[in-house]
C-alpha cells in the first residue's frame, strides 16, 4: 500500500482541511472512493474510516476533512466536500488513481453529506462554474436521509443538540425545517442521479430503517438505480467481509460493467426425475 498523508485540498477562515490518500499494491489506475467519516456531524476525523478493506479489492481511498457543525453550520460542510471533489478530480494524475471513477461514501453523518453531495450535483450555491462535480457511485452505510423526519413529536429547542448546530435553528421552529429540507438528500432526487448501495442494520437504534426505505423508495421513483441492503441484525455503522463483498460486486457491476454473479446451467441429471 502506498499513502499520503495530510495532503492539504483548502482553507477557508484559517481552517485548513486535509486528506488522507491510500492506494492499493499493484493497481493501475484504480477506481477512488472518496470517504467522508460519521460522528455526529462534530465529532471523530478523517481517521475513522469503515471502508479501508476495500484496498485489498483494488480500490483507492481518500478520507477527508470537513468543518464539524459547531465550526459552522451547513451549508459549509457541502462546500467542503464538493471542494474535495474537485481536487481528487483534478489530481488523479499526480497520484495514479482514475479521477473519472470517483465513489462518495461515508457512514451515519458522513453518508448523509456524501449522498447529498452525490445526489446535488449541478447546485450552483454549493458549486463553482466549469468544475466538474459528478460522481459515478454512492455507498451509504447507516445514514439519513430525511433530516425533518428524525425530530420525535415531543422534541423542544436544544433537545437534538449536533442537529440543531447543524442546520442553526432550534428543532420546535419552521427555520429547522426549512433548513432540514435544504440539507436532506431526498430533496435533490430528480432523476439522473449516480447509482447508489445503501447498508442499513436491521436493528440501527441511532439512524432508523425507515430512512434507508425513504431514500431508496424516492431513487427507484426517480428511476434511479438504487440497493438497499438490510444486514440482519446489524447496528449502527457496520464492517464486515460480508458488506466489503457486496460493495465490490456494486462497484464492480457500475463501475467496471462487471458481473460477479453467474447464472446456473441445467444439466441432463437436473431434469425431472422419472418414478
Amino acid at each position: 500500500m502506498k499513502e499520503w498523508k495530510n495532503i492539504l485540498f483548502k482553507t477557508v477562515e484559517e481552517r485548513r482541511l486535509y486528506l488522507d490518500l491510500f492506494m492499493p499494491e499493484n493497481a493501475v489506475t484504480p477506481p477512488i472512493i472518496m470517504w467522508v467519516h460519521g460522528g455526529g456531524w462534530n465529532e471523530l476525523n478523517r481517521t475513522w474510516s469503515l471502508v479501508m478493506p476495500m484496498l485489498e479489492k483494488g480500490y483507492a481511498i481518500a478520507s477527508v476533512d470537513y468543518r464539524y457543525c459547531d465550526e459552522a453550520p451547513f451549508p459549509a460542510q457541502m462546500l467542503d466536500l464538493k471542494d474535495a471533489i474537485v481536487y481528487l478530480r483534478r489530481h488523479a494524475g499526480e497520484y495514479g488513481y482514475d479521477g473519472s471513477k470517483l465513489v462518495l461514501s461515508g457512514d451515519s453523518a458522513g453518508a448523509h453529506l456524501a449522498c447529498l453531495a452525490g445526489l446535488s450535483e449541478g447546485n450552483g450555491a454549493w458549486e463553482k462554474p466549469g468544475e466538474d462535480y459528478s460522481v459515478q457511485a454512492i455507498i451509504d452505510i447507516s445514514g439519513p436521509a430525511s433530516l425533518g423526519d428524525v425530530v420525535p413529536p415531543e422534541a423542544k429547542a436544544g433537545d437534538l443538540g449536533s442537529i440543531e448546530k447543524l442546520l442553526d435553528a432550534p428543532c420546535d421552529s419552521k427555520a429547522f425545517y426549512a433548513a432540514a429540507a435544504a440539507a436532506s438528500p431526498l430533496t435533490y432526487i430528480r432523476g439522473g442521479e449516480p447509482p447508489v448501495l445503501i447498508v442499513h442494520g436491521s436493528e440501527d437504534p441511532i439512524v432508523a430503517v425507515a430512512q434507508a426505505r425513504k431514500l431508496r423508495n424516492a431513487l427507484e421513483a426517480a428511476g434511479d438505480a438504487v440497493h438497499l441492503y438490510y444486514v440482519p441484525g446489524g447496528l449502527h455503522s457496520m464492517g464486515g467481509e460480508l458488506l466489503y463483498a457486496v460493495m465490490d460486486e456494486f462497484l464492480r457491476y457500475y463501475l467496471k460493467g462487471e458481473k460477479t454473479v453467474t447464472e446456473p446451467k441445467v444439466l441432463a441429471e437436473h431434469y425431472r426425475a422419472r418414478a
